[in-house]
Order: C-alpha cells, then sequence, then structure tokens
C-alpha cells in the first residue's frame, strides 16, 4: 500500500500532468484547424471566430489605407477572402492604434496568423495567473492547473479560441491591480489606461479608483490616456477618437440588432427583449445601469482601497451589467471575481457548478435567443457582495 506521502506527491503529480495534458491536446488541434484554414477557400469558416475582424483590420492597416478603415466596403474587401459568402463582414470597430498593432499579422496566411493570435491571448492568460501570484497565493505553483481551469470556463475559451481579446482585457486589470500591490501606483494607472481600446471597461474602472482616492493611479491613468491619444495620431489624424467614437456608436446599434441575443448587460438584454430602441427598455435599462454605477460607488467609498481585491471582485460583473456594449465572451472576466472569491472563502460547489453551466449555456445562446451570461452576472454580482460582507459592518479585510 502507498503511503500518505506518496499518495500526495501521486496527487501533486496529477494535477499537474492531467491539465498539461489537455492543455497540449487543445494545443494540437487548434493548430491542426489553423493549417487546414491555409487550405481552405473560406478559412473564416474553419476556426475564427472574431478573428477575421482584426486581421482584416491588420491587412488595411499594412495597405496604409487609413481614411477607410471604417468603411464596411474597404472591411469587406479586406476579408473577401477569408468567407463563404461575398459581403460578410466581421466589422472592426476598434481604434487605429489596434488595427496597426494587427498589421504585422497580414503579411502570414490567415490561418498561421490565427495560430499567433491565439498563442498571443493564450499567454496573456497565463501572464495574468502569474502576476496574481502575490496577491492570490494559492496560484504559486498551479498555473498549468489554473490555465486549464480558465479555458474550462466557456467564455475565457471562447474567447482565446474564437479571437476575442478578453484575455487582453484581464491582464491589464491583474497587471494594474499587481503594480497597486507593489505601491507602484503611477505606473498602474499607465497600465489601466491600456483598457481604453474598451471605454466602456477602462472609465468606470478608473473612475472607481478615484473613488477610493488612489489619486496617483488615476494621475497614471490620466497621462496614459494622453499617451494612447498620441499614439492613434499617427493612424487616425488628430480627430481619431471622435470618427471611431461616431463610428463604435453607429456600430453598437446595428450590433444590437444583429447580435442583440449575446448581449449582458442590462441595456442589451432588455433591448433584446422588448425591443432594440423602444422607450421601455431604453429607459429600463439605463435606469439599471445609473443605479449600478451608484452600488459600485457606495460599495468602493463605504469599503476603501483597503479591500481592492474583494471591491475588484464586485467591479467585475458590475462594469459588464452597466455597460452599454457587453457580449457573453466578456463574462469570461469573471474569473478574477471567482480567484477573489477563493482566496476569501471556499467556493460552494453549487456556484462553480451553476457559473460554470450558465457560462457553458452560451453555446445555445442563437436557439435560446438570449445570452444566460446575464443571469451569471446577476448571480455572481449578489454571492459577491454578499460572501465578502462589503455592505456589513463586520469584515474580513485582505490586503490589496
Amino acid at each position: 500500500m502507498k503511503s500518505q506521502s506518496d499518495q500526495a506527491t501521486s496527487a501533486q503529480w496529477r494535477l499537474k500532468m492531467y491539465p498539461l495534458a489537455v492543455l497540449v491536446a487543445m494545443a494540437v488541434g487548434l493548430v491542426v484547424l489553423g493549417l487546414q484554414a491555409n487550405d481552405s477557400e473560406a478559412p473564416a469558416q474553419t476556426v475564427g471566430g472574431d478573428f477575421p475582424a482584426f486581421y482584416g483590420a491588420g491587412v488595411i492597416a499594412a495597405d496604409g489605407d487609413w481614411e477607410n478603415l471604417y468603411d464596411f466596403e474597404r472591411q469587406a474587401e479586406a476579408q473577401a477572402d477569408l468567407q463563404e459568402e461575398a459581403g460578410t463582414v466581421r466589422y472592426f470597430a476598434y481604434p487605429p492604434q489596434v488595427a496597426a498593432a494587427h498589421a504585422p499579422l497580414a503579411a502570414f496566411d490567415y490561418g498561421t496568423a490565427y495560430l499567433i493570435y491565439t498563442a498571443l491571448m493564450f499567454g496573456m492568460l497565463v501572464l495574468a495567473i502569474k502576476l496574481a501570484e502575490p496577491m492570490l497565493p494559492w496560484l504559486r505553483g498551479r498555473t498549468v492547473l489554473a490555465s486549464a481551469i480558465a479555458l474550462s470556463f466557456w467564455p475565457m475559451l471562447r474567447a482565446v479560441t474564437g479571437g476575442s481579446n478578453t484575455a487582453l482585457s484581464l491582464l491589464l486589470v491583474v497587471a494594474g491591480w499587481r503594480l497597486i500591490h507593489d505601491d507602484r501606483h503611477f505606473g498602474a494607472g499607465l497600465v489601466l489606461a491600456g483598457l481604453l481600446f474598451k471605454p466602456q471597461l477602462a472609465v468606470p474602472l478608473i473612475g472607481l479608483m478615484l473613488i477610493v482616492r488612489l489619486y496617483r493611479v488615476v494621475a497614471g491613468a490620466s497621462a496614459g490616456a494622453v499617451v494612447f491619444y498620441l499614439s492613434g495620431v499617427p493612424f487616425g489624424g488628430a480627430s481619431w477618437p471622435v470618427d471611431w467614437w461616431e463610428t463604435a456608436r453607429a456600430f453598437n446599434v446595428i450590433d444590437s440588432e444583429v447580435n442583440g441575443y449575446s448581449s449582458v448587460s442590462w441595456l442589451g438584454f432588455l433591448e433584446n427583449a422588448l425591443g432594440v430602441g423602444e422607450i421601455v427598455p431604453v429607459a429600463l435599462g439605463w435606469g439599471l445601469a445609473i443605479a449600478t454605477v451608484l452600488g459600485l460607488v457606495w460599495l468602493w467609498h463605504r469599503n476603501g482601497a483597503q479591500r481592492l481585491p474583494e471591491l475588484l471582485a464586485v467591479a467585475m460583473p458590475g462594469i459588464l451589467l452597466l455597460s452599454p456594449h457587453a457580449l457573453s465572451h466578456d463574462t469570461a472576466i469573471l474569473l478574477l471575481t471567482f480567484a477573489v472569491l477563493h482566496r476569501a472563502a471556499s467556493l460552494p460547489r453549487w456556484l462553480i457548478a451553476a457559473s460554470w453551466t450558465l457560462a457553458a449555456a452560451q453555446v445555445f445562446i442563437r436557439a435560446l435567443g438570449f445570452s444566460p451570461g446575464f443571469f451569471l452576472l446577476l448571480l455572481v454580482t449578489w454571492f459577491t457582495v454578499t460572501t465578502l460582507g462589503l455592505v456589513r459592518t463586520r469584515r474580513v479585510v485582505l490586503s490589496p
């Protein structure tokens, strides 16, 4: 019979090797699909998800055709060899410097570029896990296991393998948190300013830092915003934020009609259920969004910066709920919330089962006509606020 120490060693070995085997198998499968895409007449039908939008923007950027970056016909032309049906477009509505960052991928075949992009997104996920170790000690020595668990959460798997950049968003949030933990507040602000390519995430988060009087973080974010603006000038001109904002607003209206079933925010979910642009869902959605803002402001002001881990945990679902544009794969950032909850108290099995089930059910959003991710956000918000004692007088404070 094996001794207890032998059994423990065997268990540790399995916890390392089994997840590693799963990750390797996934990587091999993606490589095969990526190489098949290179030989396909419609490679975007083989792999990619949202990646055609970024690849096409990279093609336009590599051609230096900045004036037509947001032109629908130009994007359709850039993606013409990727889609099965002519005129099919995954529209790119990000800032011009994001397109510039993807220009190097235009030098590769679509499938190869997809594999490079996917590897980068997975690397960002792993880096986020490593950066979080000082704040979440239970992650130490469990990078492979944590990576596998993260990819078992459907929104993150969908984001990493489906051409989305949610892993980058998560990395920037964790990196900012790590710098605050290391008392490098100005640098944290600079990093958080990198989220401005998704202002619906950056602006509320930076604003909440002001509420808890992390003034150096806000100062760093302000400086980072200037850098972010200047980085877009060579590509989109001095007025690029105006052009981008108008494009993003127009895209949001169209996307709400086409992909409303994927919305997870108050406004998006209600418009999908009751009608895009109708007064009742718009008024109710914005009203609940404002209430969520006020709730987050109250929680952050009441608890202060000394409870930053818990506040970040509740901010993740809260910011998605109040956002005018948040989709099912964006719920991948809830992994930060789950990690903090695991640090503060053992996660009940029912919460894990319910959360992972609701997340996985998003595979069927087209058939359902709505995203279960909306209910996932409500569940996680409720559990986080009540379990971490954010509204109680007596509470346990975790170091930031």
